[in-house]
């Protein structure tokens, strides 16, 4: 699970901006809330603008950087555990220490939890406000941030957006400023944001499970054995490995006058009734690991029509 933290101060934005966020990006993503008072409002909020795509989870009555910090841990945990969800991103109160909050995180961070680039909403019109009555907390939100975000930047004049750059340089020299309104970013630009590592470093893509695995096929014409018994054993010498790590075959065999049709799947033979021969082919085919083509030839007394590397769809 990658967590993702959203911070800004009081009003600046942030339940906005996730909003936004969540219609923007191809991600799907899990919000957890952190609501100062014992009622929460954005939560409740989020869920209604978000829908059921969103599972929103609240913490009320403290401060995850803070009081709150063991609760906040045990519930990204928790998050973990039952929802299993590949992105968490967490919106701390307007009064958080960013810093500290990305310092609790460290503390559970593990294999399967990693922190991502954390953002700052930073209000464009308020903002001198905020720095001089809460100038550590103001100063914290900005210099812990990967990227900044000017909120109600729609009309802001050219000398203050220009002035603003310059104070978030100063507190965030590496950080990406986002000065322009949010809402016109590309979606590769919302996209990124779930790539972008706590060191600034783009995560690698997890591959994807290999939809042609390492297995080999093996193809026979003509396989025949003297009688089901030899057959039977046969099969059972398959399940045992003997030729090589068959996960699945399938074909007909001559014995005698008749046909025999077998089946190998799931650890399992199935070795039908004989059926008279109509004068056709009789052909086996195995699929797995390292097979051996040249022992089956000699075990069902056939030739190869084939070996291919790679998997292909086996007929129903």
């Amino acid at each position: 699970m990658k967590v993702l933290v959203v911070s800004g101060f009081l009003g600046a934005g942030k339940t906005t901006f996730i909003t936004e966020m969540a219609h923007k990006c191809r991600q799907k993503f899990v919000v957890m809330e952190n609501e100062m008072g014992a009622v929460g409002v954005d939560g409740g909020f989020l869920a209604s603008s978000l829908g059921s795509d969103v599972d929103v989870w609240e913490l009320t009555e403290g401060c995850i950087c803070c009081s709150m910090k063991s609760d906040f841990a045990s519930g990204v945990l928790t998050i973990e555990n039952a929802l299993q969800p590949d992105f968490l991103l967490v919106e701390p109160t307007g009064v958080g220490m960013l810093g500290r909050i990305i310092e609790n995180l460290k503390q559970i961070a593990y294999e399967r939890i990693e922190i991502l680039s954390p953002i700052t909403i930073l209000d464009s019109l308020n903002w001198r406000l905020h720095a001089s009555e809460f100038p550590e907390i103001f100063a914290d939100q900005l210099s812990a941030a990967g990227t900044v975000v000017f909120s109600k930047a729609e009309n802001l004049p050219p000398e203050e957006r220009t002035a603003l750059e310059e104070l978030v340089n100063d507190h965030a020299p590496t950080a990406e400023v986002v000065s322009q309104p949010y809402a016109r970013q590309p979606a590769a630009w919302w996209d990124e944001i779930w790539r972008k590592a706590l060191d600034g470093t783009t995560l690698k893509e997890e591959p994807e499970a290999d939809a042609t695995p390492d297995l080999s096929i093996a193809s026979l014409t003509r396989p025949r054995v003297d009688s089901p018994a030899v057959m039977a054993v046969f099969l059972e010498d398959v399940l045992h490995g003997r030729f090589g790590g068959i996960v699945r075959a399938k074909g007909t065999v001559s014995s005698g006058a008749f046909a025999l049709r077998f089946d190998v799947a799931g650890g399992q033979y199935c070795l039908s009734g004989a059926e008279e021969q109509d004068g056709g082919e009789t052909r086996a085919v195995f699929i797995g690991k390292n097979v051996d083509t040249a022992g089956l030839c000699k075990a069902l007394q056939a030739r190869p029509a084939g070996q291919d590397n790679g998997i292909r769809p086996f007929p129903s």
